[in-house]
């Protein structure tokens, strides 16, 4: 249990697990390797103690060498980074599906993609009431994923919030208020068909909501729609933004789309 809780503080889970980056693993790996075969050459142990620590690193904490990120996207082709899957994208809310989808749980108007007043109001007090509210969050998001709440984490690096459960990677939204937002429509649509729907189903609509907000379900204040270019681990992509201005909060990105149902279009 001691060994386990060990490895459990030691491990990042915003570049491991489900959120590694493959480019800069591998390329950490090669760097372990080579500093393995080095210090082999001067001590077979100190190559063996290499190789271990530095696998270990990787393993995780995501790398070995600081600035890796940064390494990757400045020196590794786009091309080469697409092989690990790592072309930079975001889903594009260009689909008819989910708009029907929506207007069956009574999300949108039936006849335009806009949020419905009676899914808006109370959706947009509940994000209100978990945005400043830590505790608050922690218990919607352990009840929401049938987790102990003590088991929940938050980690906001100034990038994006990430969410935790036992120190495993669970999510990551571009702002507190976008995970305040998810968490509201999960709480305001658990009498709906809505839990019927697959987890992933769910956090696409749930994001798709977000896009959709004409004002900020936090401070009521009118959102903007921009393209912007935004950084991930080791690429950038353009997308489009939508913004509350008065908060400075991020509600959703997006890839940039020509169908009725994107944000801003």
């Amino acid at each position: 249990m001691a060994l386990s809780s060990f490895i459990t503080r030691l491990r990042d889970p915003v570049y491991t697990g489900p959120n590694r980056c493959w480019p800069c693993s591998v390329a950490n790996l090669v760097l372990v390797a080579l500093g393995a075969v080095t210090a082999d050459v001067v001590a077979p142990a100190a190559g063996v103690a290499v190789g271990v620590i530095g696998l270990a690193a990787v393993w995780l904490r995501g790398y070995v060498v600081p600035g890796t990120p940064t390494l990757t996207r400045r020196y590794l082709p786009a091309s080469v980074r697409g092989w690990f899957g790592k072309a930079p994208s975001r889903r594009s809310p260009d689909a008819a599906a989910p708009a029907d989808r929506l207007a069956q749980l009574g999300v949108l108007r039936s006849d335009d993609p806009q949020l419905a007043p009676g899914f808006r109001d109370p959706w947009a007090t509940t994000a209100a009431a978990l945005a400043g509210d830590d505790r608050a969050i922690r218990r919607a998001a352990a009840e929401t994923l049938s987790s102990p709440s003590a088991e929940v984490a938050l980690d906001d690096d100034g990038d994006g919030v990430t969410l935790t459960v036992g120190g495993e990677w669970t999510g990551q939204w571009p702002s507190r208020t976008a995970l305040a937002a998810d968490l509201a429509t999960e709480l305001t649509l658990s009498d709906s068909g809505w839990t019927g729907l697959e987890r992933t189903e769910r956090a696409d609509l749930a994001a798709r909501i977000r896009a959709l907000a004409a004002t900020c379900p936090v401070c009521d204040a009118a959102t903007t729609v921009s393209e912007d270019t935004v950084d991930s681990c080791c690429g950038s992509a353009e997308v489009v933004a939508v913004t509350c201005p008065d908060c400075s909060a991020r509600l959703a990105e997006f890839d940039p789309s020509p169908a009725t149902f994107a944000p801003g279009r």
